[in-house]
């Protein structure tokens, strides 16, 4: 089970170490109090040993001892451990507890040797050393035995109090690691508090969270909320500007339909007052139409979430001829001469829903300005400088055009020369195609016509790779 809680998870990862350093402490500390007292005990047996073997004589060509009461003196103690020796000469037993034992190894001479034991059921520890006596040639093993009951009772006590320590240090640790996560943790709760205080009034933009006092572990968190807050921000602000350029757009449209459809209501079915409210119900139903697909592309390019095919290696010229050819229908209702050229076969690697939309909006728009008996002409050539190569696609008529001054403020949204001149524009196409070429990294450019008549619309993108020239020249609609 994963611990939800930061603070938890930060305790249990000092805590875990901890442990693990305590329990190898308690196991370091038992050894280390076995060892003293083993070591402290045996020092007492030795010094019982060695009065012993100071003792020790020969007569009659025979070793004796004469026991001395300081040898078992030292060794009593409050746990009154019973005391057991064995001395021996040359295998001989010379006096003491004959089932002591001997060793199953002498240790070298006038060397100090231990081991443990059991002696009359219970468990005992042994000194034992080898003394020669150079006079005479002999050879005495003196053994001197402790019960253990003294030393295990202080081990116990040691280890207790050890414990107790160990414990007591343990909850300290534990009280100090909690109140250290908490104070460590505290930029974060005041982040936190920030957080919940900021509140969206629906007006503005939601404020950045400032870094100062933001403790360096925390600051990628804190850009990742401001990138986050720019982010919305933005899609706010995109969703406020086209809610009121939509109320804005739509309102007349709309008006226009609630007016006639009140004026059919007055006249007779076939009437010339019914059949000219009918058509401007029409005109105004199509303008509705093509102002609301134009807000919701343009608002999905803003939001960066327009449905389209991923980068694809396209031909340029038969895209451009396919998106020409759509509009042949419009320019036959209108007298317009529209033509096609494709003075070579470039490929470029783009998204082609976005190439498409452009030359689209382009060749509306040069439709729409147009007057009857016009021309509207789309070229696609390739231009092999300045380098790298470039894909050159021309969308040019020989309308009223747009004077210089106003060629970079037509690229904004609602945006309109004169609203008398197209009574069926929104003002939102070239904004379309700026935001759409922007994406492509293409570039958009617009210069006056053949002969300063006209508007002469050109798109430049890089080429990819070589492509063979092959006019081809065609004509679309008249």
């Amino acid at each position: 089970m994963s611990i939800r809680s930061l603070r938890l998870r930060i305790a249990a990862y000092l805590l875990i170490p901890m442990a693990a350093l305590a329990l190898t402490l308690a196991a370091g500390g038992t050894w280390f109090v076995d060892a003293f007292v083993t070591r402290a005990y045996d020092r007492v047996l030795a010094g019982s040993i060695l009065s012993i073997v100071e003792r020790l004589s020969v007569q009659d060509d025979r070793v004796t001892v004469d026991m001395p009461a300081a040898a078992f003196g030292m060794l009593s103690n409050s746990e009154r451990d019973s005391i057991f020796y064995n001395v021996t000469a040359d295998g001989d037993f010379v006096t003491g507890y004959k089932d002591l034992g001997l060793p199953a190894t002498l240790p070298p001479p006038e060397t100090l040797a231990y081991r443990d034991g059991v002696f009359l059921g219970q468990r005992v520890r042994i000194g034992l050393m080898v003394k020669p006596i150079y006079v005479t040639n002999h050879t005495a093993l003196v053994q001197v035995a402790e019960t253990t009951h003294g030393r295990d009772l202080l081990v116990r006590r040691m280890l207790t109090a050890l414990t107790i320590l160990g414990s007591t240090l343990a909850a300290i640790g534990l009280l100090l690691v909690w109140f250290a996560v908490q104070m460590g943790l505290t930029p974060l709760d005041r982040l936190r508090r920030e957080v919940e205080q900021r509140r969206f009034e629906g007006r503005g933009a939601v404020p950045a969270f400032t870094v100062a006092g933001v403790p360096q572990e925390a600051l990628p968190l804190v850009g990742a909320l401001n990138e986050l807050l720019r982010q919305l921000n933005h899609a706010l602000a995109v969703m406020r500007e086209f809610t009121a350029d939509a109320s804005h757009q739509l309102r007349t449209p709309l008006a226009i339909l609630k007016a006639h459809l009140s004026l059919l209501d007055r006249h007779s079915p076939g009437s010339t007052a019914w059949t000219v409210s009918r058509a401007d119900i029409d005109a105004a139903v199509h303008r509705l139409d093509h102002l609301i697909a134009q807000l919701l592309t343009l608002a999905a390019i803003e939001e960066g979430a327009a449905r389209r095919p991923k980068p694809d290696t396209i031909d340029v010229a038969g895209l451009a001829r396919d998106a020409a050819a759509d509009f042949a229908g419009l320019a036959l209702r209108r007298g317009i001469d529209l033509s096609f050229e494709a003075l070579s076969q470039p490929s470029v690697t783009l998204e082609p829903f976005l190439l498409e939309e452009i030359l689209r909006n382009l060749i509306d728009n040069a439709l729409r300005y147009t007057d009857p008996g016009g021309q509207v002409a789309v070229t696609v050539a390739s231009v092999e400088e300045p380098d790298p190569a470039e894909v050159r696609i021309t969308v040019a008529d020989n309308g009223p055009g747009i004077p210089e001054a106003e060629r970079e403020r037509v690229f904004e949204r609602f945006h309109r020369l004169d609203a008398g001149r197209d009574t069926e524009g929104s003002g939102l196409g070239l904004a379309i195609v700026r935001a759409f070429s922007e994406h492509l990294g293409a570039v958009v450019t617009l210069a006056s016509g053949e002969g300063g008549r006209g508007l002469r619309a050109e798109i430049r993108l890089r080429i990819d790779g070589e492509n063979a020239a092959c006019p081809q020249v065609r004509s679309i609609g008249t």
